[in-house]
């Protein structure tokens, strides 16, 4: 794990340069001065938790962003390394692909389900959008009295704040990706 100075300075450095700010602008963003903020960036000042929180305050950024160390440019994920669940019998599987991540705010998720099966999903919580497209299939999305069928390339969003179900309405496997987005 890197030192938390280098963490700081590698973050703030790309953050301020993403969004086209001098110090001197950073500085007038974040009431830090543009020294301080120097300093930080050079890797030369071990900044206090207020003064990370003002930085972050300033920019609209999670605190941790600051201290998060970089991601891949790339990362390739193989349905071996995927999270699987089975359910209803293992008729229903979903394979976790991408957890949830703050920063992100959003899950994906693929689910395979084999013909003549549904999965009943509880009601999320308030704040999550879900997104699902269908790769393979025919994949029927029933939420109370709302229902639609969605063939192969179809996609569809909802606010998941009911129950809901999956079912497979072809003659073979149906498989979809599905995203959860967490606005709140």
């Amino acid at each position: 794990m890197k030192e938390i100075n280098s963490l700081i300075a590698g973050n703030l450095k790309l953050l301020r340069e993403d969004r086209h700010l001098s110090l001197n602008d950073l500085s007038t963003l974040t009431g830090v001065s543009k020294s301080m903020l120097s300093q930080i960036e050079k890797g030369e000042a071990n900044p206090s938790v207020g003064t990370i929180w003002k930085i972050a305050d300033g920019l609209k950024i999670s605190f941790t962003s600051l201290i998060n160390e970089e991601r891949d440019k790339m990362r390739v994920v193989r349905k071996s390394d995927s999270y699987e669940v089975d359910q209803e019998d293992g008729k229903y599987r979903l394979f976790t692909y991408f957890p949830y991540d703050p920063l992100r705010k959003f899950e994906i998720y693929v689910i395979e389900l084999d013909r003549d099966s549904e999965h009943k999903s509880d009601a999320h919580f308030k704040g999550v959008e879900e997104y699902v497209v269908v790769t393979r299939g025919r994949l029927e999305v029933q939420m109370g009295n709302a229902t639609s069928v969605l063939e192969t390339d179809d996609a569809a969003i909802f606010v998941p704040d009911k129950p809901h179900t999956y079912r497979n309405v072809s003659e073979d496997q149906t498989k979809a990706v599905i995203v959860l987005y967490y606005s709140e």
